[in-house]
């Protein structure tokens, strides 16, 4: 009998490349279950353009940490997303199954039910050891995808005050996950060796806004976004080098794929999840064990869908059945063209937060067929850059990928969002994202709803962020209040300049802005919220009830809405009221800091001090950058005679907020003492 060896297997996914030269064609396939046993390490590299990879045909120079393993390994040389957006992509990976059959369709308004198997629950059913560390809000753990993990480490730092981005670099997500591995790597002396383990490893840099630390920052002044993935490559080099050291990766399967891309000013796009052409689609796919897998490159088809079935069949587990994906580990044997999958494509970020036409397609050989009111066909061979429609020139052609799309999405449940709360809303639009609300009622689209019409609206939005980022705020709402002149119903556009005005301290215009969006008949249930929330901080609260009641009342489970009430109720002195409100939030979101906060400072504004203190103490755990938490937290330590501790929390609230004049009145008053 042949010995059966252990071997640990990474996953590295980098969001979008564009995929370069051709390699040899067509390895013979590894035998099923080659690796049965095997550990699984899954690192995504979100944002990720192939053609900024040197083994996909960069000539910059900044990956030779991926180019390594690629030389080395089995490298798929035509991969792609489904979905080019971070959460819906994940999920495509961690389920194999395509975005509307998973319940995933877009950042932060969706979440996984957990009523599909996930590679990571699979595993841990098989007797693996799991843990995830991620690099950026949008994946947070109440969105689902730390389903069947045994850690979820999704700790974010950043405020939810203004528009900066929610992230963890690099650094920060590889030193815990080095840590688990290494205590749970089978060949190190202290390691528990009762069990294999699946880690997943996320990481957000080179995703806008492009800043990366130095010397990279001055290195690529001209590139920033080339910037921040020579940095990436280098910290997971030097991560995968520790690695190596300890002896771990003597025995380990490399993954190397990616999310989606980043088209760069592409198609009239600057980043991603407008469109879906093949910048943002197109991912690297790279497999890589020492001594198991010889180098080689392939060009068969293959889809981020199909990891997970990959994954299982190399490691001897059981595929779940009735995935999308297929198990590549024999996709060389099959030659013929007949035999090609298709690849279901969708971006619908548009349509549910904007209203536009949703974009979704399929592929299939050399055509991509995408599925707007201005339809577009494309021979991705002859035209890899997608700049030439055929669609009007070739209609049996493109009559074939509609019948084969119609085939694809035959019974597919509308999309539907999901209920997301304040806090989570806030995080994301740091992060660049807009949240859909609610489920958007099917219409008829013409040519004047087609994303491609309305593409310099997308950019102006973009550009108001942008600007708003950089400290530019009178440019950044100048900017809003153009795209809202000029498209009226665009609802996204009125939350974001009211998002501005509120932390800008601006409050009565805030209020004036959505008060004139609801009059004037644009009001979504979004904006209906924003309007409550900022009549709260106006102080108009009988009217900031009044407006909010309602939306609890129709959707209980909107934490948003729910949140904003259970503020309001609180400034009204209705105790027992707005604390329900706060636990309704908290029993489906506990990593609510924000709602931990109010929640905090509602049992301090009751004298419950000790119930203030585990409630401000929980959501600084949360987030530690969350000053309003400190400032409460010193007030209830004063108010149990702990002035030591209370002058240290306003100390730490200055620290990160030094113009917070409440924690300065407060700490001035205890030296006064």
């Amino acid at each position: 009998m042949r010995p059966v060896w252990r071997v640990a297997i990474v996953v590295l996914a980098c969001s979008g490349v564009q995929c370069g030269p051709r390699g040899p064609a067509q390895p013979a396939p590894p035998a099923a279950g080659v690796l049965r046993g095997a550990n699984v390490l899954l690192v995504t590299i979100d944002t990720l353009r192939a053609d900024r990879v040197g083994a996909y045909g960069s000539p910059l120079g900044i990956t030779p940490t991926l180019d390594r393993f690629a030389a080395e390994g089995l490298r798929y040389e035509v991969a792609r997303a489904h979905v080019p957006l971070t959460l819906p992509s994940h999920a495509t990976v961690m389920t194999g199954r395509y975005p509307f059959a998973n319940g995933v369709r877009d950042n932060g308004s969706f979440r996984f039910d957990g009523s599909h198997p996930t590679l990571a629950g699979t595993l841990k059913q098989a007797g693996y050891s799991t843990a995830a560390f991620v690099g950026a809000f949008v994946l947070d753990g109440r969105f689902g995808l730390n389903a069947g993990f045994d850690l979820y480490d999704d700790r974010m730092r950043g405020s939810t005050s203004n528009l900066e981005v929610v992230q963890r670099t690099g650094e920060q997500v590889l030193s815990p996950a080095l840590d688990w591995i290494l205590q749970h790597d089978n060949r190190q002396p202290s390691a528990d060796k009762s069990a294999p383990w699946f880690g997943w490893i996320h990481l957000y840099d080179p995703h806008e806004p492009y800043a990366p630390p130095e010397p990279f920052r001055t290195r690529y002044a001209a590139d920033p976004y080339a910037g921040e993935i020579a940095y990436t490559d280098a910290v997971l080099g030097r991560f995968l080098d520790r690695l190596r050291s300890s002896g771990a990766l003597d025995h380990t399967l490399v993954i190397i794929t990616s999310d989606h891309g980043e088209s760069l000013g592409e198609h009239g796009e600057r980043t991603h999840g407008l469109f879906a052409y093949d910048v943002t689609l197109r991912v690297p796919l790279i497999f890589w064990a020492k001594g198991a897998l010889p180098p080689a490159a392939s060009r068969s088809p293959s889809r981020l869908v199909d990891l997970m079935p990959t994954v299982l069949d190399l490691v001897g587990v059981p595929v779940p059945a009735a995935l999308d994906g297929r198990s590549l580990r024999a996709v060389g044997e099959r030659d013929a063209p007949a035999a090609e999958p298709d690849t279901y494509f969708e971006a619908l970020n548009a349509n549910l937060t904007r209203g536009w036409a949703p974009l979704k397609g399929v592929l299939h050989g050399r055509w991509k067929l995408v599925d707007l009111p201005v339809a577009e066909l494309y021979d991705v061979v002859a035209d890899p850059g997608e700049t030439r429609n055929v669609y009007a020139a070739q209609r049996d052609q493109a009559r074939e990928l509609e019948a084969r799309l119609d085939r694809v999405v035959a019974g597919a449940a509308p999309a539907a969002p999901a209920p997301v709360d304040a806090a989570a809303a806030a995080r994301l639009r740091s992060l660049g994202y807009v949240v859909g609300s609610a489920p958007k009622p099917s219409r008829a689209y013409t040519a004047a709803d087609d994303p491609k019409r309305l593409a310099h609206l997308n950019a102006a939005l973009d550009d108001a962020v942008d600007l708003w980022s950089r400290g530019d705020g009178a440019r950044a709402m100048e900017t809003l209040r153009g795209v809202i002149r000029e498209r009226p119903d665009l609802t996204v556009a009125y939350d974001r300049l009211a998002f501005m005005l509120r932390a800008s301290g601006r409050i009565g215009e805030a209020v004036g802005v959505l008060d004139d969006a609801a009059r004037a008949g644009h009001a979504d249930r979004a904006l209906l919220r924003s309007l409550g929330s900022a009549l709260g901080d106006a102080g108009d609260l009988r009217r900031s009830a009044a407006v909010l009641e309602p939306l609890v009342r129709e959707d209980t489970t909107d934490l948003q809405s729910s949140d904003a009430l259970g503020q309001t109720y609180a400034r009204m002195g209705r105790g027992p009221q707005a604390e329900a409100m706060f636990k309704r939030v908290l029993d489906a979101s506990p990593n609510a800091a924000a709602t931990w906060n109010n929640l905090g400072a509602l049992y301090l504004s009751q004298n419950r001090i000790g119930e203030a203190i585990e409630a401000l103490s929980r959501a600084i755990t949360i987030n530690p950058d969350l000053a309003t938490a400190y400032n409460g937290l010193g007030v209830a330590y004063a108010k149990g005679g702990q002035i030591d501790r209370a002058v240290e929390q306003w100390q730490k609230a200055l620290a990160l907020r030094p113009d917070f004049a409440d924690a300065r009145y407060n700490l001035d008053r205890a030296a006064r003492k």
